[in-house]
């Protein structure tokens, strides 16, 4: 339903959970290290990130809106 619902959780900080409006065709889940997100999102300069999702075993591609010279790269952790 056009919905991204970010949920972390952390044995210090305990669940955290975001919902933000997106432009969105599919379902997938995910997962990922923050601290590998969080290091790629501080190298965007615009407000607006482009994330691009394949599927839940292949790289989160993320770029810049408003810059296509950047590309950033994650790669998926595996969660049973």
């Amino acid at each position: 339903n056009n919905l991204l619902k970010i949920t972390s959780m952390s044995l210090e900080i305990g669940k955290v959970e975001e919902k933000l409006a997106v432009n969105c065709s599919d379902n997938i889940k995910i997962s990922f290290s923050s601290k590998y997100m969080m290091d790629a999102l501080r190298t965007v300069e615009s407000k607006d990130v482009v994330l691009c999702f394949n599927n839940d075993v292949q790289p989160i591609i993320i770029k810049d809106s408003k810059d296509d010279t950047l590309l950033q790269l994650i790669l998926p952790i595996k969660t049973y």
